[in-house]
């Protein structure tokens, strides 16, 4: 019999991956909240070029999965 209080490893692996990113959403927003408005927006703009382009990691994959997916 298996206990219900005991969390399979990719569960808690998938739990752990979404609560250190929820936290570093909430750090990240409120480390911004110092800067303008105008600020902000050039600091997302600059975010959205950089995952936009190749340089980020990750990008081959996301290439390799664009260049496959069929038209």
């Amino acid at each position: 019999m298996v206990d219900a209080n005991v969390e399979l490893p990719g569960t808690f692996d998938e739990r752990m991956r979404e609560e250190a990113a929820a936290a570093g959403r909430a750090a990240l927003e409120a480390s911004l909240q110092r800067f303008t408005d105008k600020q902000r927006d050039a600091f997302w703009n600059a975010i959205g070029l950089y995952y936009s382009t190749r340089r980020h990691p990750g990008a081959e994959e996301a290439g390799l999965r664009a260049a496959a997916t069929p038209v």
